[in-house]
C-alpha cells in the first residue's frame, strides 16, 4: 500500500509539470514575454561569470535558443556552438535590442473614451 501514495504523488508532479509547460506555450513568443525571458537568462549568465563557469550549462541553452530564434535568425548564426557566457550575453543583448524595437513598433495609441457628452 505504500506505493499507492507515491504513485499519486508522481502523477501530481507530472501533471504540474505538464500544466507549467502548457501555460508557457500559451504565453507564446510575444516581445514582452521574450524580453522577460531574456532578462532571466542574463541573470543566469551573470551568475555563470561570477562562479567562473567556463561554458553555459546545458539546461540554459534551449531557453537561449528559443529567445534568439524568435528575434533574429542571424543572431542564431552568431551564437553558433560557442557557449562562453560572455559571448552568449553579447548575443542576448543584441536580441534584446531587436525586441525593444518590436515592442515600440507594436504599441498603438490607446482609444480615448469620452467622459462627457458634448
Amino acid at each position: 500500500m505504500a506505493s499507492k501514495p507515491a504513485m499519486i504523488q508522481e502523477t501530481v508532479e507530472e501533471q504540474n509539470r505538464a500544466l507549467f509547460w502548457h501555460r508557457r506555450r500559451q504565453l507564446g513568443s510575444k516581445p514582452r514575454n521574450l524580453m522577460q525571458e531574456a532578462d532571466q537568462l542574463l541573470y543566469w549568465l551573470e551568475e555563470c561569470l561570477i562562479q567562473n563557469v567556463r561554458i553555459v550549462p546545458g539546461w540554459l541553452m534551449p531557453r537561449i535558443a528559443h529567445v534568439i530564434n524568435h528575434t533574429d535568425r542571424d543572431l542564431h548564426g552568431e551564437l553558433g556552438r560557442d557557449r562562453r557566457p560572455d559571448q552568449v550575453m553579447e548575443v542576448l543583448f543584441r536580441a534584446q535590442s531587436v525586441l525593444m524595437g518590436e515592442l515600440v513598433r507594436s504599441r498603438r495609441e490607446a482609444k480615448v473614451i469620452p467622459l462627457f457628452r458634448r
